[in-house]
């Protein structure tokens, strides 16, 4: 019974967070990376606005005959400072360290800035509620931070009122009563907002997957090659070379026309999963009967896309229109190491092009390659 309490309890937990219940972990992961890139602008505006308002409350003040390192604009400078010198030192910083980082300097920033507010009390007699609805609008309004982390961050500004009130001998009036209020409705808008970054997230990332896959095989299609073949590239290290690869379905016309195109979309189908069963490979559906393959492999390892030819004879689907009696295909490979780098995609389509009708006029059903 109480485990079974414990496992209802812990799943209501994580439907309350979007964080933990939205997204499956690889795409919270990348959502997450999506938006501190993002957000990077964002945040920075609105250090400096934190910033400033920080100074104009402790100007204000000032004039309202404060002095000027009282505890309380003491405080205000350190907590601007922290803020300050972290704005400038997370440009060198990247993903979750500058995430990490900005969650420390939140939580160091309230600490402070509870320490204004006790010392402000102690001046004028009484703790106002603008001051730590500020501070509670502020948390609400950082956009980097789930619905978890701003929770923590509230859960601290709130015990930090709560300590000012039942552990000094400060009038806090009704700052700790609208301050709960206000968190409340702020955890309520939170959860919706942490939801609906996501399913417009989760909408995008779809509808780029429609854009750049092929419907029939699931493959990557010709729009999203250019871009995959320069990261490839781009990805190189030493020691390591790239083989591209165009592969061709043998008399493929003839197997539409003797089977229908239902029965050649199976093919298709069939020759998609054969590629892509090997996972390191990059595999594009070109067009038609016409499949890419990218791999990265040692300098002096052979491509295994050699192989395909062999492999696709193996599986043996009937092709009674081929001279070879089963669905066989040709390939011409291009290998190339980082010197050749600045070849461009169209250069090398075009090598393997040669490579490719190379194989067909030899008899189809076999590889060509050459190495540059």
């Amino acid at each position: 019974m109480l485990v079974r309490f414990s496992k209802r309890l812990m799943q209501l937990i994580t439907r309350l967070f979007p964080a933990l219940s939205y997204l499956d972990p690889a795409s919270e992961a990348a959502f997450r990376c999506h938006l501190v890139n993002s957000a990077r602008q964002g945040t920075a505006r609105l250090a400096l606005v934190c910033i400033i308002l920080m100074l104009v409350f402790s100007l204000t003040d000032i004039l309202l005959g404060d002095d000027w390192l009282s505890l309380s604009n003491s405080a205000r400078y350190l907590a601007a400072l922290s803020v300050a010198l972290y704005l400038g030192l997370s440009r060198h910083l990247s993903g979750e360290n500058w995430l990490q980082g900005w969650l420390a300097v939140s939580a160091l920033a309230i600490l402070l800035l509870a320490v204004t507010f006790y010392a402000s009390a102690r001046y004028y007699g009484r703790l106002g509620e603008g001051g730590p609805l500020v501070v509670a609008f502020a948390i609400a309004a950082i956009p980097i931070f789930h619905l978890q982390q701003k929770l923590l961050l509230w859960a601290l500004l709130l015990s930090s009122v709560a300590f000012i009130k039942y552990c000094t001998a400060t009038d806090t009036g009704w700052s700790l009563f609208y301050l709960f209020i206000t968190i409340t409705l702020c955890l309520s808008w939170q959860r919706q907002y942490d939801k609906l970054l996501r399913s417009q997230y989760k909408a995008v990332r779809l509808e780029q997957q429609k854009a750049e896959t092929d419907q029939l095989t699931g493959l990557l299609n010709r729009r999203s090659f250019e871009q995959r073949l320069a990261e490839k590239l781009a990805g190189l290290k030493p020691g390591e070379q790239l083989s591209l690869g165009l592969l061709d379905i043998d008399y493929f016309k003839r197997y539409n026309d003797h089977y229908g195109h239902l029965d050649g979309d199976l093919v298709l189908v069939n020759v998609a999963r054969l590629l892509s069963a090997t996972p390191d490979w990059l595999v594009v559906r070109f067009g038609g009967e016409e499949f890419i393959l990218i791999e990265q492999h040692a300098l002096h390892q052979p491509t295994r896309l050699l192989q395909l030819p062999a492999q696709l004879a193996k599986l043996a689907l009937p092709h009674h229109s081929s001279p070879f009696g089963v669905v066989t295909a040709s390939i011409g490979v291009v290998t190339l190491g980082g010197q050749a780098t600045l070849l461009t995609s169209g250069e090398l389509m075009q090598q393997a092009d040669k490579l490719l009708y190379q194989a067909k006029q030899q008899g189809r059903n076999r590889a060509c390659s050459q190495q540059l």
